[in-house]
C-alpha cells in the first residue's frame, strides 16, 4: 500500500529502455520511485535499490492500482508505448499529473485529447529530461518547452500570468539575482529579444536559461497571482 508519506514519490509505469533511463535519473536525484511492470525480469534490475519500490502487475487493472494506493502519488510517468488504456485508468483515478510516452503523432494527438498533462516523444526527449520534468512540479504546471543544456542547466519557456509583473520595465528587475537569464519573448505572433525598456504584458511567453532549481522557482513566480513578488524576491532597480 502506498502511504501518504510517499505522496511526492514518482511512479514509472513500464521499465523498458525509456522507463529505465527515467528511473536511473530519478535515483541520481535521490527521488523515491514506484516502478510498475508486468515483466518481473524488467523489475529485477532494481531489486537492490532501496529508493525503488517494485510492483509486478498489469497497470490497466484499476482494482490492483487502487489496492496499492496509487492515487496517493501525484506524478505518474507512463513510459510504455501502448498506453491509452493505462492512461484512461489513471484519469479515472484522478491522478494529479500524468506524463505519457507517445509512440506516434497519432498516439500523441489521442493522449492530448483525453487530457494528459505532458506528452513525451522518446526519439526527441531523453529519459533524463523526462525525469527532470517529473521531479519539478512547476515544469509540469507551467512549462511550454524545456531543453536540458548539461551541467544542471536548462532552457525553458512559460507564460507570464502574474499581474504584479504587468507593465513593469525589465530594467527595474534583476533576474540574475534569481539565477536566471531572459533570452527571448514571444507576444502573440511576434518574437523579439529583451531590451532594458521592455514592459511585460499578460500572457507573454518568456524563454529562460538557468539552473534547473532556479528556473523551476522562476516559473512559479511568473504564474503567481495577487502576490507582491517584487517585495518578496527583493528585486530592486538598477
Amino acid at each position: 500500500m502506498v502511504s501518504k508519506k510517499r505522496k511526492n514519490n514518482i511512479c514509472v509505469i513500464g521499465v523498458g529502455r525509456f522507463g529505465t533511463a527515467i528511473i536511473d535519473e530519478l535515483i541520481e536525484q535521490n527521488i523515491p520511485v514506484l516502478a510498475i511492470d508486468m515483466d518481473e525480469k524488467q523489475l529485477s534490475k532494481y531489486s537492490n535499490y532501496p529508493l525503488v519500490t517494485l510492483i509486478n502487475t498489469d497497470a490497466t487493472d484499476i482494482n490492483t492500482l487502487q489496492s496499492i494506493g496509487i492515487e496517493e502519488i501525484e506524478t505518474i510517468i507512463v513510459a510504455t508505448p501502448n498506453n491509452i488504456e493505462i492512461v484512461a485508468v489513471l484519469l479515472e483515478l484522478n491522478i494529479e499529473h500524468i506524463i505519457a510516452r507517445a509512440s506516434s503523432t497519432r498516439n500523441a494527438r489521442v493522449l492530448k485529447q483525453i487530457g494528459v498533462d505532458l506528452i513525451i516523444r522518446p526519439e526527441v526527449e531523453s529519459g533524463i529530461r523526462t525525469a527532470l520534468i517529473a521531479a519539478n512540479s512547476n515544469f509540469i504546471k507551467f512549462s511550454k518547452s524545456l531543453t536540458e543544456l548539461g551541467n544542471g542547466f536548462v532552457i525553458g519557456s512559460s507564460q507570464l500570468l502574474n499581474s504584479k509583473l504587468i507593465n513593469v520595465e525589465l530594467k527595474s528587475l534583476k533576474f540574475n539575482k534569481l539565477g536566471v537569464t531572459l533570452v527571448l519573448i514571444k507576444r502573440g505572433n511576434e518574437t523579439f529579444l529583451p531590451s532594458a525598456n521592455l514592459t511585460f504584458n499578460l500572457g507573454d511567453e518568456l524563454m529562460i536559461v538557468g539552473k534547473t532549481s532556479d528556473v523551476t522557482k522562476f516559473f512559479g513566480i511568473l504564474n503567481e497571482n495577487n502576490s507582491d513578488v517584487t517585495k518578496r524576491t527583493k528585486w530592486r532597480k538598477y
